[in-house]
Protein backbone atom coordinates (compact mmCIF):
# COMPACT_ATOMS: atom_id res chain seq x y z
CA UNK A 1 0.00 0.00 0.00
CA UNK A 2 1.71 3.27 -1.43
CA UNK A 3 1.68 5.98 1.20
CA UNK A 4 0.56 8.22 -1.31
CA UNK A 5 -3.10 6.90 -0.44
CA UNK A 6 -3.08 6.55 3.23
CA UNK A 7 -6.15 9.18 3.98
CA UNK A 8 -4.93 12.39 6.29
CA UNK A 9 -8.68 13.01 7.04
CA UNK A 10 -11.04 10.37 8.64
CA UNK A 11 -14.43 11.22 9.18
CA UNK A 12 -15.97 9.36 12.47
CA UNK A 13 -19.24 8.35 13.89
CA UNK A 14 -18.73 9.54 17.33
CA UNK A 15 -21.38 11.11 19.69
CA UNK A 16 -19.02 14.48 21.07
CA UNK A 17 -21.83 16.82 19.18
CA UNK A 18 -24.82 18.43 20.45
CA UNK A 19 -26.54 17.52 16.98
CA UNK A 20 -28.14 13.92 16.92
CA UNK A 21 -27.15 11.72 14.13
CA UNK A 22 -29.32 8.21 13.63
CA UNK A 23 -27.88 5.35 12.29
CA UNK A 24 -29.92 5.90 9.06
CA UNK A 25 -28.58 9.58 8.32
CA UNK A 26 -24.75 8.18 8.47
CA UNK A 27 -25.29 6.93 4.52
CA UNK A 28 -24.98 10.30 3.43
CA UNK A 29 -23.25 11.56 6.32
CA UNK A 30 -20.41 9.64 5.16
CA UNK A 31 -20.62 11.46 1.68
CA UNK A 32 -20.83 14.36 3.07
CA UNK A 33 -17.92 13.69 4.81
CA UNK A 34 -16.08 13.26 1.45
CA UNK A 35 -17.58 16.28 -0.47
CA UNK A 36 -18.01 19.16 2.16
CA UNK A 37 -15.48 18.23 4.56
CA UNK A 38 -12.65 16.45 2.64
CA UNK A 39 -12.34 13.07 4.31
CA UNK A 40 -10.76 10.69 2.58
CA UNK A 41 -11.70 7.71 4.68
CA UNK A 42 -14.48 6.95 7.02
CA UNK A 43 -14.64 5.16 9.89
CA UNK A 44 -18.37 3.06 10.16
CA UNK A 45 -18.69 2.36 14.18
CA UNK A 46 -19.65 -0.65 15.31
CA UNK A 47 -17.81 -0.67 18.69
CA UNK A 48 -20.75 -0.48 21.26
CA UNK A 49 -22.59 0.92 18.80
CA UNK A 50 -26.10 -0.28 16.94
CA UNK A 51 -25.17 0.48 13.25
CA UNK A 52 -26.22 -2.54 11.20
CA UNK A 53 -24.61 -4.24 9.42
CA UNK A 54 -25.47 -3.34 5.90
CA UNK A 55 -23.98 -0.29 6.23
CA UNK A 56 -20.24 -0.78 4.43
CA UNK A 57 -22.16 -1.74 1.46
CA UNK A 58 -24.76 1.00 1.61
CA UNK A 59 -22.11 3.55 1.39
CA UNK A 60 -19.85 1.65 -1.51
CA UNK A 61 -23.24 2.17 -3.27
CA UNK A 62 -24.12 5.50 -2.45
CA UNK A 63 -20.62 6.64 -3.49
CA UNK A 64 -20.08 4.88 -6.50
CA UNK A 65 -23.50 6.62 -7.92
CA UNK A 66 -22.04 10.23 -6.41
CA UNK A 67 -19.40 9.32 -8.90
CA UNK A 68 -16.47 8.88 -5.81
CA UNK A 69 -14.02 6.81 -6.53
CA UNK A 70 -14.17 3.93 -3.60
CA UNK A 71 -10.88 2.16 -3.11
CA UNK A 72 -8.67 4.96 -4.91
CA UNK A 73 -9.67 8.50 -2.90
CA UNK A 74 -12.32 7.46 -0.95
CA UNK A 75 -12.20 4.13 1.64
CA UNK A 76 -14.47 3.04 4.69
CA UNK A 77 -12.73 1.81 7.73
CA UNK A 78 -14.79 -0.02 9.61
CA UNK A 79 -14.25 -0.28 14.02
CA UNK A 80 -15.19 -3.59 15.06
CA UNK A 81 -16.48 -4.67 18.46
CA UNK A 82 -13.25 -6.41 20.29
CA UNK A 83 -14.32 -9.77 20.51
CA UNK A 84 -13.30 -10.55 24.04
CA UNK A 85 -14.84 -7.58 25.60
CA UNK A 86 -18.58 -7.52 23.49
CA UNK A 87 -20.35 -10.24 21.78
CA UNK A 88 -18.44 -12.12 20.00
CA UNK A 89 -21.30 -12.44 17.47
CA UNK A 90 -20.82 -8.74 16.59
CA UNK A 91 -17.00 -9.03 15.97
CA UNK A 92 -17.68 -11.83 13.69
CA UNK A 93 -20.21 -9.89 12.21
CA UNK A 94 -18.58 -6.82 11.38
CA UNK A 95 -15.94 -8.38 9.49
CA UNK A 96 -18.69 -10.62 7.48
CA UNK A 97 -19.77 -6.78 6.17
CA UNK A 98 -16.30 -5.57 5.99
CA UNK A 99 -15.37 -8.44 3.50
CA UNK A 100 -19.30 -8.44 1.42
CA UNK A 101 -18.60 -4.94 0.78
CA UNK A 102 -15.25 -5.42 -1.05
CA UNK A 103 -17.36 -8.21 -2.69
CA UNK A 104 -19.79 -6.24 -3.81
CA UNK A 105 -16.86 -3.32 -4.31
CA UNK A 106 -14.81 -5.31 -6.77
CA UNK A 107 -17.64 -6.80 -8.26
CA UNK A 108 -19.32 -3.54 -9.30
CA UNK A 109 -16.00 -1.22 -9.08
CA UNK A 110 -13.10 -3.10 -9.77
CA UNK A 111 -11.72 -1.77 -6.20
CA UNK A 112 -11.65 -2.72 -2.70
CA UNK A 113 -13.75 0.13 -0.52
CA UNK A 114 -12.18 -2.15 2.90
CA UNK A 115 -8.63 -1.87 3.00
CA UNK A 116 -8.03 -1.78 6.83
CA UNK A 117 -10.61 -2.70 10.35
CA UNK A 118 -9.69 -1.13 13.50
CA UNK A 119 -9.76 -3.41 16.48
CA UNK A 120 -10.13 -1.19 19.33
CA UNK A 121 -8.72 -1.88 23.09
CA UNK A 122 -5.68 -3.80 22.19
CA UNK A 123 -3.40 -4.76 24.44
CA UNK A 124 -1.32 -7.43 23.00
CA UNK A 125 -0.36 -9.05 20.00
CA UNK A 126 -2.22 -12.19 20.08
CA UNK A 127 -5.89 -10.71 19.96
CA UNK A 128 -4.66 -8.57 16.04
CA UNK A 129 -3.08 -11.87 14.79
CA UNK A 130 -6.76 -13.81 15.93
CA UNK A 131 -8.83 -11.43 14.36
CA UNK A 132 -6.31 -10.90 11.48
CA UNK A 133 -6.27 -15.02 10.84
CA UNK A 134 -10.31 -15.12 10.36
CA UNK A 135 -10.86 -11.85 8.05
CA UNK A 136 -8.66 -13.71 6.33
CA UNK A 137 -10.16 -17.07 6.21
CA UNK A 138 -13.31 -15.29 5.03
CA UNK A 139 -12.11 -13.38 2.26
CA UNK A 140 -10.37 -16.68 0.79
CA UNK A 141 -13.59 -18.83 1.17
CA UNK A 142 -15.85 -15.91 -0.66
CA UNK A 143 -12.93 -15.82 -3.47
CA UNK A 144 -12.77 -19.72 -3.69
CA UNK A 145 -16.37 -19.69 -3.96
CA UNK A 146 -16.91 -16.83 -6.28
CA UNK A 147 -13.85 -16.38 -8.36
CA UNK A 148 -13.48 -13.01 -7.73
CA UNK A 149 -9.77 -12.13 -5.60
CA UNK A 150 -10.33 -10.39 -2.44
CA UNK A 151 -6.88 -9.19 -1.09
CA UNK A 152 -6.32 -8.96 2.24
CA UNK A 153 -8.18 -6.81 4.76
CA UNK A 154 -5.37 -5.40 7.12
CA UNK A 155 -5.98 -5.16 11.07
CA UNK A 156 -5.30 -2.16 12.49
CA UNK A 157 -4.80 -2.01 16.25
CA UNK A 158 -6.04 0.94 18.58
CA UNK A 159 -4.08 1.51 21.46
CA UNK A 160 -5.81 3.18 23.79
CA UNK A 161 -4.07 3.10 27.35
CA UNK A 162 -1.12 5.47 28.09
CA UNK A 163 0.94 2.31 29.01
CA UNK A 164 -0.03 0.11 26.45
CA UNK A 165 0.99 2.84 24.01
CA UNK A 166 4.22 2.75 25.94
CA UNK A 167 4.71 -0.52 23.82
CA UNK A 168 3.30 0.42 20.72
CA UNK A 169 6.32 0.21 18.71
CA UNK A 170 6.80 -3.19 19.82
CA UNK A 171 3.40 -3.99 19.59
CA UNK A 172 3.55 -2.79 15.83
CA UNK A 173 7.02 -4.59 14.88
CA UNK A 174 5.44 -7.72 16.22
CA UNK A 175 2.37 -7.48 14.43
CA UNK A 176 4.10 -6.62 11.31
CA UNK A 177 7.13 -9.68 11.64
CA UNK A 178 3.97 -12.65 12.31
CA UNK A 179 1.60 -10.79 9.46
CA UNK A 180 4.67 -10.91 7.02
CA UNK A 181 4.79 -14.74 8.36
CA UNK A 182 1.40 -15.66 7.51
CA UNK A 183 1.87 -14.42 3.92
CA UNK A 184 0.28 -10.61 4.80
CA UNK A 185 2.42 -7.79 3.58
CA UNK A 186 1.80 -4.09 2.93
CA UNK A 187 4.17 -1.41 1.88
CA UNK A 188 3.58 0.18 5.19
CA UNK A 189 1.53 -0.76 8.66
CA UNK A 190 -1.23 1.69 10.27
CA UNK A 191 -1.79 2.02 13.86
CA UNK A 192 -4.33 3.93 16.21
CA UNK A 193 -2.89 5.76 19.16
CA UNK A 194 -6.52 7.30 21.19
CA UNK A 195 -6.28 9.72 23.59
CA UNK A 196 -10.00 9.64 25.28
CA UNK A 197 -10.02 6.31 26.95
CA UNK A 198 -6.36 6.65 28.18
CA UNK A 199 -7.60 9.76 29.56
CA UNK A 200 -10.48 8.44 31.33
CA UNK A 201 -8.35 5.60 33.00
CA UNK A 202 -5.07 7.47 33.79
CA UNK A 203 -5.58 11.23 33.17
CA UNK A 204 -4.84 14.06 30.54
CA UNK A 205 -1.43 14.80 31.36
CA UNK A 206 -0.65 10.31 31.15
CA UNK A 207 -3.11 9.97 28.19
CA UNK A 208 -1.20 13.00 26.30
CA UNK A 209 2.05 11.70 27.27
CA UNK A 210 1.65 8.41 26.53
CA UNK A 211 0.29 9.35 22.62
CA UNK A 212 3.43 11.55 22.43
CA UNK A 213 5.47 8.89 23.74
CA UNK A 214 4.18 6.24 21.31
CA UNK A 215 4.64 8.37 18.49
CA UNK A 216 8.26 8.99 19.02
CA UNK A 217 8.79 5.35 18.84
CA UNK A 218 7.11 4.35 16.17
CA UNK A 219 9.04 7.04 14.22
CA UNK A 220 12.18 4.49 15.08
CA UNK A 221 10.85 1.81 13.57
CA UNK A 222 12.05 3.44 10.12
CA UNK A 223 15.48 2.41 11.01
CA UNK A 224 14.43 -1.52 11.15
CA UNK A 225 12.69 -1.09 7.58
CA UNK A 226 9.39 -1.04 8.55
CA UNK A 227 7.21 2.27 8.00
CA UNK A 228 4.32 2.71 9.93
CA UNK A 229 1.83 5.63 9.54
CA UNK A 230 -0.08 6.05 12.29
CA UNK A 231 -3.79 7.39 13.31
CA UNK A 232 -4.29 9.69 15.89
CA UNK A 233 -7.75 9.74 17.47
CA UNK A 234 -8.03 13.10 19.05
CA UNK A 235 -11.98 15.08 20.14
CA UNK A 236 -12.43 19.05 20.81
CA UNK A 237 -11.83 19.28 24.07
CA UNK A 238 -8.01 19.34 25.49
CA UNK A 239 -9.12 16.06 28.03
CA UNK A 240 -9.56 14.57 24.37
CA UNK A 241 -6.70 15.35 22.82
CA UNK A 242 -7.66 19.37 21.51
CA UNK A 243 -6.52 18.58 17.84
CA UNK A 244 -10.50 19.10 16.59
CA UNK A 245 -10.35 22.46 18.15
CA UNK A 246 -10.51 25.33 16.17
CA UNK A 247 -8.42 27.50 19.01
CA UNK A 248 -6.20 24.75 19.90
CA UNK A 249 -5.02 23.04 16.71
CA UNK A 250 -1.82 25.19 15.37
CA UNK A 251 -0.34 24.06 18.67
CA UNK A 252 -1.89 20.25 19.35
CA UNK A 253 -0.28 19.61 15.96
CA UNK A 254 2.90 20.90 16.83
CA UNK A 255 2.75 19.00 19.74
CA UNK A 256 2.17 15.66 18.77
CA UNK A 257 3.77 15.83 15.60
CA UNK A 258 4.65 12.21 13.92
CA UNK A 259 0.64 10.94 12.93
CA UNK A 260 -0.36 10.68 9.22
CA UNK A 261 -4.20 10.75 9.75
CA UNK A 262 -6.09 12.24 12.40
CA UNK A 263 -9.88 11.33 13.00
CA UNK A 264 -12.55 14.02 12.00
CA UNK A 265 -15.41 13.86 14.78
CA UNK A 266 -18.43 14.76 14.88
CA UNK A 267 -19.09 18.49 16.89
CA UNK A 268 -16.01 19.73 14.37
CA UNK A 269 -18.58 18.67 11.73
CA UNK A 270 -21.99 20.11 13.66
CA UNK A 271 -21.03 22.36 15.98
CA UNK A 272 -18.27 24.56 13.90
CA UNK A 273 -18.76 26.96 11.43
CA UNK A 274 -17.74 25.21 7.82
CA UNK A 275 -14.70 28.34 7.01
CA UNK A 276 -13.56 27.66 10.69
CA UNK A 277 -13.63 23.67 9.62
CA UNK A 278 -11.82 24.61 7.20
CA UNK A 279 -8.96 26.15 8.64
CA UNK A 280 -8.90 23.36 10.92
CA UNK A 281 -8.65 20.80 7.74
CA UNK A 282 -5.74 22.93 6.34
CA UNK A 283 -3.94 22.90 9.64
CA UNK A 284 -4.23 19.29 10.40
CA UNK A 285 -3.03 18.44 6.46
CA UNK A 286 0.09 20.42 6.62
CA UNK A 287 0.83 19.16 9.61
CA UNK A 288 0.62 15.34 8.57
CA UNK A 289 3.62 12.96 8.43
CA UNK A 290 6.32 15.67 9.95
CA UNK A 291 8.82 14.48 12.24
CA UNK A 292 8.56 13.87 15.86
CA UNK A 293 10.60 15.55 18.17
CA UNK A 294 12.08 14.92 21.43
CA UNK A 295 11.74 17.06 24.70
CA UNK A 296 12.28 15.08 27.46
CA UNK A 297 14.27 11.79 28.20
CA UNK A 298 12.28 8.70 28.34
CA UNK A 299 12.71 7.86 31.91
CA UNK A 300 10.97 11.25 32.93
CA UNK A 301 8.22 10.98 30.70
CA UNK A 302 7.74 7.28 31.76
CA UNK A 303 7.56 8.78 35.65
CA UNK A 304 5.02 11.49 34.48
CA UNK A 305 2.84 8.77 33.61
CA UNK A 306 3.17 6.93 36.32
CA UNK A 307 2.79 9.36 39.02
CA UNK A 308 0.06 11.51 37.28
CA UNK A 309 -1.91 8.41 36.55
CA UNK A 310 -1.51 7.73 40.07
CA UNK A 311 -2.33 11.50 41.34
CA UNK A 312 -5.20 11.24 39.20
CA UNK A 313 -7.15 7.98 40.26
CA UNK A 314 -6.47 9.21 44.07
CA UNK A 315 -8.50 12.31 42.93
CA UNK A 316 -11.09 10.51 41.13
CA UNK A 317 -11.76 8.18 43.79
CA UNK A 318 -12.45 10.77 46.43
CA UNK A 319 -14.83 13.02 44.61
CA UNK A 320 -16.21 10.68 41.29
CA UNK A 321 -19.55 9.41 43.60
CA UNK A 322 -20.96 12.98 44.81
CA UNK A 323 -20.36 13.95 40.15
CA UNK A 324 -22.29 10.81 38.88
CA UNK A 325 -25.85 11.36 39.14
CA UNK A 326 -25.03 14.02 36.39
CA UNK A 327 -24.19 11.25 34.01
CA UNK A 328 -27.83 10.44 33.66
CA UNK A 329 -27.86 14.32 31.97
CA UNK A 330 -26.38 13.62 29.30
CA UNK A 331 -27.67 12.78 26.09
CA UNK A 332 -26.19 10.18 23.52
CA UNK A 333 -26.01 11.84 19.86
CA UNK A 334 -25.27 8.37 18.40
CA UNK A 335 -27.27 5.12 18.51
CA UNK A 336 -24.96 3.42 20.56
CA UNK A 337 -25.50 0.57 23.73
CA UNK A 338 -25.85 1.88 27.46
CA UNK A 339 -22.20 2.90 28.95
CA UNK A 340 -23.91 0.54 31.98
CA UNK A 341 -23.79 -2.49 29.52
CA UNK A 342 -20.23 -1.44 27.86
CA UNK A 343 -18.57 1.30 30.14
CA UNK A 344 -15.09 1.76 31.22
CA UNK A 345 -12.91 0.65 34.51
CA UNK A 346 -10.68 3.09 36.23
CA UNK A 347 -8.58 0.96 38.71
CA UNK A 348 -6.91 3.01 41.57
CA UNK A 349 -4.62 2.97 43.37
CA UNK A 350 -5.90 0.48 46.29
CA UNK A 351 -6.68 -1.56 43.36
CA UNK A 352 -10.63 -0.40 43.61
CA UNK A 353 -12.79 -0.87 39.99
CA UNK A 354 -15.05 2.44 39.65
CA UNK A 355 -17.33 1.98 36.96
CA UNK A 356 -17.58 5.04 34.84
CA UNK A 357 -19.08 5.79 31.05
CA UNK A 358 -17.12 6.07 27.48
CA UNK A 359 -15.22 9.10 27.22
CA UNK A 360 -17.56 11.26 25.62
CA UNK A 361 -19.96 11.19 27.96
CA UNK A 362 -17.48 11.40 30.85
CA UNK A 363 -16.13 14.14 29.63
CA UNK A 364 -19.44 16.19 29.55
CA UNK A 365 -20.00 14.98 33.00
CA UNK A 366 -17.25 17.29 34.78
CA UNK A 367 -17.55 20.34 32.27
CA UNK A 368 -21.49 20.40 32.85
CA UNK A 369 -20.77 20.77 36.95
CA UNK A 370 -18.51 23.82 35.82
CA UNK A 371 -14.85 21.28 36.01
CA UNK A 372 -13.26 21.26 33.12
CA UNK A 373 -11.56 17.13 33.09
CA UNK A 374 -8.21 18.78 32.16
CA UNK A 375 -7.94 20.45 35.77
CA UNK A 376 -8.32 16.62 37.64
CA UNK A 377 -4.90 16.37 37.34
CA UNK A 378 -4.61 19.07 39.45
CA UNK A 379 -2.98 17.83 42.78
CA UNK A 380 -0.24 16.39 40.74
CA UNK A 381 0.05 20.23 38.81
CA UNK A 382 0.55 21.22 42.97
CA UNK A 383 3.15 18.95 43.85
CA UNK A 384 5.53 19.02 40.64
CA UNK A 385 5.30 22.80 41.50
CA UNK A 386 6.29 22.11 44.90
CA UNK A 387 9.17 20.19 43.93
CA UNK A 388 9.86 22.62 41.61
CA UNK A 389 9.53 20.21 38.66
CA UNK A 390 6.70 21.75 36.65
CA UNK A 391 8.71 23.02 34.30
CA UNK A 392 9.90 19.89 33.23
CA UNK A 393 6.66 18.58 32.24
CA UNK A 394 6.00 22.18 30.81
CA UNK A 395 8.96 20.80 28.39
CA UNK A 396 7.50 17.65 27.14
CA UNK A 397 3.62 19.17 26.94
CA UNK A 398 4.12 22.66 26.29
CA UNK A 399 0.21 22.66 24.85
CA UNK A 400 -0.56 22.57 28.39
CA UNK A 401 -0.60 25.97 30.20
CA UNK A 402 -2.59 27.05 26.77
CA UNK A 403 -5.27 24.03 27.19
CA UNK A 404 -5.74 24.84 30.56
CA UNK A 405 -6.29 28.69 29.82
CA UNK A 406 -8.91 27.50 27.67
CA UNK A 407 -10.17 25.14 29.84
CA UNK A 408 -10.64 27.87 32.59
CA UNK A 409 -13.38 29.33 30.37
CA UNK A 410 -15.88 27.03 31.57
CA UNK A 411 -14.64 26.60 35.10
CA UNK A 412 -17.09 27.60 37.67
CA UNK A 413 -15.05 27.37 41.80
CA UNK A 414 -18.83 27.77 43.38
CA UNK A 415 -20.67 25.27 40.97
CA UNK A 416 -17.45 22.91 41.38
CA UNK A 417 -18.01 23.33 45.05
CA UNK A 418 -21.42 21.66 45.79
CA UNK A 419 -19.80 18.31 43.96
CA UNK A 420 -16.35 18.03 45.09
CA UNK A 421 -15.89 20.59 48.42
CA UNK A 422 -13.91 23.56 49.14
CA UNK A 423 -10.78 21.42 49.22
CA UNK A 424 -11.22 20.00 46.09
CA UNK A 425 -11.41 23.94 44.75
CA UNK A 426 -8.43 25.36 46.68
CA UNK A 427 -6.59 22.61 45.08
CA UNK A 428 -7.75 23.13 41.60
CA UNK A 429 -7.27 26.91 41.97
CA UNK A 430 -3.64 26.78 43.51
CA UNK A 431 -2.75 24.71 40.45
CA UNK A 432 -4.44 27.75 38.11
CA UNK A 433 -2.13 29.92 39.72
CA UNK A 434 1.04 27.59 39.52
CA UNK A 435 0.52 27.38 36.13
CA UNK A 436 0.14 31.18 35.36
CA UNK A 437 -3.58 31.05 33.85
CA UNK A 438 -4.95 34.13 33.61
CA UNK A 439 -8.39 32.78 34.53
CA UNK A 440 -11.37 34.57 32.69
CA UNK A 441 -14.57 32.30 33.06
CA UNK A 442 -16.77 32.80 30.37
CA UNK A 443 -19.62 34.72 31.90
CA UNK A 444 -23.07 33.15 29.98
CA UNK A 445 -22.20 29.66 30.45
CA UNK A 446 -21.04 29.82 34.24
CA UNK A 447 -24.53 31.66 34.18
CA UNK A 448 -26.09 28.81 32.95
CA UNK A 449 -24.31 26.43 34.73
CA UNK A 450 -25.91 28.12 37.97
CA UNK A 451 -29.48 26.90 36.66
CA UNK A 452 -31.51 24.14 37.65
CA UNK A 453 -29.60 20.81 35.67
CA UNK A 454 -31.62 19.38 32.62
CA UNK A 455 -30.57 17.62 29.62
CA UNK A 456 -31.37 20.90 28.09
CA UNK A 457 -28.91 22.80 30.05
CA UNK A 458 -26.51 20.35 28.84
CA UNK A 459 -26.92 20.42 25.19
CA UNK A 460 -26.74 24.63 25.82
CA UNK A 461 -23.64 24.50 27.61
CA UNK A 462 -22.30 21.73 24.76
CA UNK A 463 -23.52 24.47 22.38
CA UNK A 464 -21.37 26.84 23.74
CA UNK A 465 -18.35 25.36 24.16
CA UNK A 466 -18.77 23.77 20.36
CA UNK A 467 -18.94 20.37 21.91
CA UNK A 468 -20.70 17.51 24.06
CA UNK A 469 -17.65 16.05 25.35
Amino acid sequence: MSSKVIPKLMCTQHPDSTIKVRVEEEIDEAIVGYTIYGCEEVMVDYEGKLTPYSQPKEIVVKASRAGISVGNDFFITPRMPNPFLEEFDRAMLTLEASVLANYHSLKTLGNQAVKWIILPMVEDVDTVLFVQRIVGKKAKMLSEETGIKLDPITIVPLLEDAFIQMKAHNIVYALAKEMAEAGVERECMRVFIGFSDSAVKYGHIASALGVKYSLLKIRDLSELGLRVKPIVGSGSPPFRGGINNIELVPLEVEVYKGYSTITVQSAIRYDVPLNEYESFRETVISGANAEPSAAIDDESLMLFIKESSESYRSFIRRILKNVEYVIDLIPSTRDRISWRSYGRLIIDEEGGVINVPRAIMYTAMWYSIGLPPTLLDSPYIVKLAKKDLLDDLLKALPQLVREWSYDSMFYDPETSARFIGNEGVKTINEALEYMNVDFSPNRAYIAMLKQVQTEAHVIALGKLRKFLG
